[in-house]
Parts: structure tokens; sequence; C-alpha cells
């Protein structure tokens, strides 16, 4: 895990925290997401990269559940691998209901 810190203009210390999840298959990869997750602040990113595509579709998924805003991350090295931006926000939570009307 590498950790960037940024100091926005306004004054608040932003993070990017980048982990690799390449070689684990589920449920590994969004367990590791997950506990990442719990430790970073609003404001802050995740940057995710790995290689097997069930992994992908399960960490946006559960990511998009809680509430976290998910997009594609930096170009990843191989064809094969996958990169995703994870930003935390105010509503996002792991904890409780989803943030997602109807989605349990």
């Amino acid at each position: 895990m590498v950790t960037d810190r940024i100091v926005m203009g306004d004054g608040l210390e932003r993070r990017t925290v980048k982990i690799d999840v390449s070689g684990l298959v589920c449920p590994q990869p969004v367990l590791v997401v997950r506990r990442c997750l719990e430790e970073l602040d609003s404001g802050d990113e995740l940057v995710v990269v790995g290689d097997y595509p069930p992994a992908e579709r399960s960490i946006r998924r559960t990511c998009y559940k809680h509430g976290y805003d998910v997009s594609d991350g930096p170009p990843p090295d191989a064809e094969d691998e996958f990169s995703l931006r994870i930003r935390v926000s105010e509503s996002a939570s792991l904890t409780g209901e989803s943030a997602v009307s109807g989605i349990e």
C-alpha cells in the first residue's frame, strides 16, 4: 500500500492510497478494499489495481451500494489488469444501511 498526501487550496489534507489486489480472487479483493476504505476520510481516494475481472465488478458493486464514487483509474500497466479510482464522500459508509435507496 502506498499513500500520497496532498494539501489542497482549502488547507485540508487529502490522501490518495494505492493498493494492488493482483493475484487475489473473490472475496479477498473486496475485503482488502473495504478494509482500506474504512481507514480513509471524506475527500480521500483509493486507487485499486488488479487482474481478476470478477473482482473489478464486485468492487464496483460494493462501492456503489455504499455510496462511494467509482471511476476508471489511471491506465493499468498490462492489458489484462484493471484500475479503479474510489473517492470517499460524506455519504459513503460501509456500515449500516446502503447509501442507495432500495439496495440492501
